[in-house]
């Protein structure tokens, strides 16, 4: 069984056209935001007052002050109308009308009404919302599937969505409810990490990491006290200050020789000495050197960085830069393309 968990724990954690150069293109446009592909070329010039990374072939952009949908030929597939505006998932998005928030599907139709105070992403059929206050779940539809009676929730996975409830002062416990609201993991956890394939990762309240399967029968418990949840099958642990890696039996794996780490994004982590980032693979091997006044988790094989200069670019996976650093801002891969800020007057 413990195999078998540990196994579970471990998994939890471009198109590029012919005849294309490698190298950026600088944009013609008046500056601002726009999107590069995989390779660097530019996709969408430089345009927008704001950008959001794509998803279901839309972007959230602005526009002279207000949000709207473009597609990856940059083109507005639903016009900027909104206060604000969220990423797609599930053929929903939430945006912002006055103060309120609701959803539009992909032809920026309103199908649920603008009545909430804040809202999540789509996940497994449902959304969380808040109404007075509290935390529930609808349905594409807006329909409530889970009353709002919680001061906080996370999205719903494998058919089950992660609830906490404020006790008293020092006791606001997480558990698990179903589609119908039904409490089906009992409110015992100080931290938890959403399922994946019919495994969620947990901390009890007595601090002892674990994982439950979906009806709360704890399949694993770590072997010692770890001070961060597990991903990609290593959690973060500290040592006089310095910060590295264990693996579920409280194995040191990367030494505590860091200032800070964060978490493991395929197959690699960020790590910072002297104010510097770089990163490690999951064999605590230095896949760049910390070097970086900023970067990003990788994502879709690259990792945006930030040099001395002020300027980003993007590095691969083997720590190469693929993407010249040539710009302002930038976000991380999605959908084959990145958000990317440069400044026509520089």
């Amino acid at each position: 069984m413990r195999k078998l968990a540990v196994t579970l724990m471990m998994s939890i954690a471009m198109l590029t056209g012919c005849g294309q150069s490698n190298a950026p293109q600088t944009p013609t446009a008046t500056g601002g935001w726009g999107y590069i592909d995989n390779t660097g070329n530019i996709a969408i010039s430089p345009q927008f007052d704001a950008a959001k990374p794509f998803s279901q072939d839309r972007a959230a952009v602005v526009k002279g002050g207000r949000w709207g949908f473009i597609d990856k030929k940059g083109g507005f597939v639903i016009q900027p109308t909104y206060n604000t505006a969220e990423t797609f998932s599930e053929s929903r998005a939430a945006v912002q009308i006055g103060e309120k928030w609701g959803f539009i599907d992909l032809n920026g139709q309103l199908v649920i009404p603008a009545v909430f105070e804040n809202t999540q992403p789509f996940s497994d059929g449902l959304a969380a919302v808040k109404m007075n206050g509290l935390w529930g779940y609808i349905d594409k539809e807006g329909a409530v599937a889970v009353n709002a009676t919680y001061m906080n929730v996370k999205p719903f996975s494998d058919g089950r969505g992660a609830v906490q409830v404020d006790m008293e002062p020092n006791l606001k416990p997480w558990g698990f409810v179903d589609e119908k609201g039904k409490l089906v993991i009992k409110l015992l956890y100080r931290e938890i990490v959403p399922f994946k394939n019919g495994v969620a990762e947990v901390r009890t309240l007595e601090h002892k990491v674990g994982l439950v399967d979906k009806d709360g029968i704890i399949i694993y418990k770590a072997e010692t006290d770890l001070p961060s949840l597990f991903h990609d099958g290593l959690a973060i642990t500290s040592s006089k200050g310095k910060q590295g890696f264990a693996d579920s039996k409280g194995n040191i794996v990367i030494p505590a020789n860091y200032d800070e780490v964060d978490n493991f994004s395929e197959g690699v982590a960020k790590v910072r000495q002297d104010l510097r980032w770089g990163f490690v693979n999951n064999k605590g091997e230095v896949v760049a050197k910390t070097q970086y006044d900023a970067e990003l988790p990788f994502k879709e094989g690259l990792a945006a960085v930030k040099l001395a200069g002020g300027r980003w670019g993007y590095l691969n996976d083997k720590g190469k830069l693929a993407i010249e650093p040539i710009y302002d801002e930038a976000q991380s891969f999605s959908d084959g393309l990145a958000a990317v800020k440069q400044d026509a007057n520089k």
